[in-house]
């Protein structure tokens, strides 16, 4: 029931132009039967067209680039650091006797890994800034593909009321969040910042 919550949410947000990874969505869906995963056949191409739109966007582009490059070069410099100690130990053990230059390859390559972390830090947060700002000047883009998917959503909202009917639970223990309030069988419980729901079992 926790996975078909997170999938309300999930889905609410790529209709309102919030995106998480799609496999996420992918590993909740296998969690959660038959019936949800027909539903998120039919609007898994809209999701994933939704996701893409970001690349439309030049910076967006330049700083997953960099993002991506910051990635290889963590690992590249890992790899460094494990080949200068497979050296120190077997084929220059002089020059790595010597204090001052182990000192000064470590101090080397900490400030490779530093600088390379900053970068990546940095580099995320400005790609998250860019995606969001893409996204807040993207409302009339991919309209029927977001309707599509809000659809999914409610499809997914009136599963979840009918689940909680059948197990004769409380419709509070379940609890999703979302942007809109437009949906049947939702009840809102928290309406300052993003919305706090329940499905409304009564209605159904």
């Amino acid at each position: 029931m926790e996975a078909l919550c997170n999938l309300i949410t999930w889905l609410d947000g790529y209709a309102n132009l919030s995106c998480v990874d799609p496999l996420r969505i992918e590993k909740a869906v296998r969690l959660c039967g038959k019936d949800v995963k027909a539903i998120w056949e039919r609007t898994k191409e809209d999701v994933y067209a939704i996701g893409k739109l970001p690349i439309e966007s030049e910076k967006v582009v330049r700083w997953a680039k960099i993002v991506n490059a910051s990635k290889f070069l963590f690992f590249g410099f890992a790899m460094l650091a494990m080949g200068l100690f497979i050296l120190a130990s077997q084929a220059a053990p002089r020059f790595f006797s010597k204090a001052s230059n182990s000192i000064l390859l470590v101090a080397i390559i900490a400030v490779l890994f530093n600088s390379d972390i900053i970068v990546y830090i940095y580099s995320s947060r400005r790609l998250s800034l860019e995606v969001k700002e893409f996204f807040e000047g993207s409302e009339d883009k991919a309209k029927l593909e977001r309707k599509r998917v809000k659809d999914a959503a409610q499809a997914l909202i009136n599963k979840l009321a009918s689940r909680i009917k059948s197990m004769e639970t409380e419709p509070s223990e379940y609890q999703f969040t979302l942007y809109d309030s437009g949906y049947a069988n939702v009840r809102v419980t928290k309406e300052k910042g993003l919305l706090k729901a329940t499905v409304n079992v009564g209605n159904r």
